[in-house]
């Protein structure tokens, strides 16, 4: 309702979150060229929410008018109760950025006490208030997480923005709980105001995201006990938008970036607005957005999750749109892969696969002939420790990813799921890993690390690479997403593929992920967006992309379309065709939508395995039974 509408009243709104409460009045007036409307605010706010004992914390009123701070009001300010410590003064002047402030001195407790701060101010007539509450903590005590509060705004007034989607993203996940989420999120209330509580303190970066509005972020240092206070000014896009999500990083942001000019070149009458979100956790931001009405038109997904999310009704199916000269251009598995009981729900852009990556150096100095392609795990062992010294280490592989121990489950023998994706889990059968194999195959990855010591204890994707980047380790697991920083690095590399398991006499092999861009199902531009996504994954682009434009190297990752396996451009690339050697031995990454279930388990049960003294099969395979029944269940 426009406010000229709207007939002399004050309304008093009272908005009460977490501990924090606000009173608002609106003070309107009829017809336009009165008085304007008046909304007054008193927001109550303090640096720490979790105060150490005997620890000191700003506490602070914002006033605002209309979203515009008030300069020179008198605030009053009062702690209840009153015992637990002392007020600098009883009230203070806001300043220009509308905040009064005053300092607040815990005294020493052996109990946890709650105190609330009020905050009352005289405006248009009226008392206004608005308060805080913080937690005061015993002697001993220390604040464990981390909060995000602040205000979602239009740039043009500041007005604010409602149901606007607000995610913290941790930029890096040293030392917590393996099941610990990549971020955590929120939506604007109608007041434009967000609160996160929880996060884990370390440094991250807040994104927020709002359909026909263009995305901000910031970077933040979180800090247990504190609240962090970002405030967003968004603009609003104007014209036809389309809003793509992507995941790549390095080298592949920087080609995909291109290929987006390259699209933008043909669509002057379309603003294309391109965002990147972190790899880890995109499809749950993309859930998130997607549940509040603010998800892209666009997203890029790979196909394990692809399943899920099309289960929850978020993404277009593709159908109607692929006339048999589309579907013919890709390969058969990689359509398959973006097909979900039956229907496409995404084009199919790249696919992707581990290999060994090793040092040639480091062969060459210890006198170690090269890899051979039939090789066994037998002679990996053995190469691993010959290469394996003071400072060095042979070979390297996380040792709680279920990613990484993929390629050896199915060497052993097994099998993330033992029913196709066309077909429904019926029991605890249907999935693949309760058995000896595949407790076999975790003992065995394991070994590399506890019983032959090759490598550095229970190693990480990032200090793995960083090994290898060092000159430090001889043998590596990785993709063709890491080879530009390889080459970066200039180490003289080779790749070779996963070895034949010597028990079994099957070669262990990698999953192979494809993956593609969809269409958010509430798209209003559902035309533009199918024509972009055809656009980026069409032979002629996934060829620039794999190879690269005018002398600049590619990405080199694997394309999807058929013609590329008998492209003599892309067999000639070096890496592309020992990684085609990889894919030839290499096993379907599942799209069924339980594919989304198997993560967490699967790191439960490898890091229970890992940490277990001396683990017996039968040992390992009680772990998996018991964390295979969260899949299941």
């Amino acid at each position: 309702m426009e406010r000229r509408q709207l007939l002399t009243i004050i309304v008093a709104v009272v908005v009460i979150a977490a501990a924090a409460s606000v009173t608002v009045f609106l003070l309107t007036m009829p017809p336009p060229g009165t008085t304007p409307t008046h909304v007054y605010i008193v927001e109550g706010d303090s640096e720490w929410f979790e105060l150490p004992s005997g620890g000191r914390t700003d506490v602070f009123a914002l006033v605002t008018d209309n979203g515009a701070p008030l300069f020179g009001v008198l605030v009053n300010v009062t702690a209840s109760p009153s015992t637990e410590g002392t007020l600098s003064a009883a009230s203070a002047t806001t300043g220009t950025d509308g905040i009064a402030r005053v300092e607040y001195a815990a005294f020493n407790r052996t109990d946890d006490v709650r105190v609330e701060f009020t905050f009352s101010a005289v405006l248009g007539g009226k008392e206004v208030s608005g308060s805080v509450e913080v937690r005061q903590l015993g002697i001993g005590r220390e604040p464990t997480t981390a909060r995000v509060k602040g205000l979602v705004m239009r740039a043009a007034d500041r007005l604010p923005i409602d149901n606007a989607t607000v995610q913290v993203n941790l930029l890096n996940m040293t030392g917590l709980p393996a099941n610990t989420p990549s971020f955590f999120s929120n939506n604007s209330n109608s007041l434009g105001r967000f609160e996160i509580k929880d996060i884990p303190p370390r440094s991250a970066f807040v994104q927020t995201v709002k359909t026909g509005y263009k995305s901000a972020r910031a970077n933040i240092t979180l800090v247990a006990g504190q609240n962090t206070r970002v405030d967003f000014l968004l603009e609003q896009l104007t014209g036809k938008v389309l809003v793509v999500w992507h995941t790549y990083s390095g080298k592949e942001q920087d080609e995909f970036n291109k290929l987006v000019d390259r699209y933008r070149a043909t669509r002057p009458d379309l603003n294309v607005q391109v965002e990147v979100q972190p790899f880890a956790g995109a499809p749950e931001k993309f859930i998130v957005s997607a549940t509040a009405g603010n998800a892209p038109d666009v997203m890029r997904f790979q196909n394990d999750r692809l399943g899920e999310i099309a289960s929850l009704g978020y993404l277009e199916p593709l159908d109607s749109r692929l006339d048999p000269s589309t579907i013919n251009l890709y390969t058969t598995d990689a359509l398959a892969a973006m097909r979900i009981e039956g229907t496409i729900y995404a084009l199919p852009a790249t696919q992707d696969l581990l290999a060994i990556i090793y040092n040639r150096a480091l062969f060459q100095a210890a006198g170690e002939p090269l890899p051979r392609d039939d090789w066994t795990t037998n002679d990996l062992v053995r190469i691993a420790t010959n290469l394996t010294r003071p400072g060095q280490y042979g070979f390297v592989t996380p040792q709680t990813n279920g990613y990484y121990w993929f390629p050896w489950l199915m060497g052993y023998g097994g099998d993330i799921f033992t029913v196709p994706d066309t077909e429904p889990i019926d029991d605890d059968s249907d999935v693949g890993l309760n058995t000896n194999e595949s407790a076999r195959s975790v003992l065995f990855m394991h070994s590399l690390d506890k019983v032959h010591h090759v490598m550095f204890p229970n190693p990480g994707e990032d200090p793995m690479l960083t090994e290898f980047l060092s000159g430090k380790a001889a043998m590596i697991t990785t993709g063709p997403w890491n080879i530009p920083r390889i080459e970066g690095a200039e180490i003289d590399y080779g790749i070779a593929p996963y070895p034949i398991v010597s028990e079994t006499g099957q070669r262990a092999e990698p999953v192979l992920g494809v993956k593609g861009f969809a269409i958010w199902k509430l798209s209003s531009v559902k035309d533009d967006a199918f024509d972009f996504i055809k656009f980026v994954t069409s032979p002629a682009e996934q060829k620039k992309f794999a190879l690269g434009v005018d002398g600049v190297p590619g990405t080199n990752d694997l394309p999807t379309y058929r013609a590329a396996f008998t492209d003599a451009d892309i067999l000639a690339n070096p890496v592309i065709s020992r990684f085609l050697l990889q894919a030839s031995f290499s096993s379907e990454f599942p799209s069924r939508p339980e594919m989304g279930r198997v993560w967490g388990p699967v790191t439960d049960a490898l890091t229970f395995i890992y940490e277990a003294v001396d683990p017996t099969v039968s040992d390992a395979r009680a772990i998996l039974t018991q964390e295979e029944m969260e899949i299941y269940g």
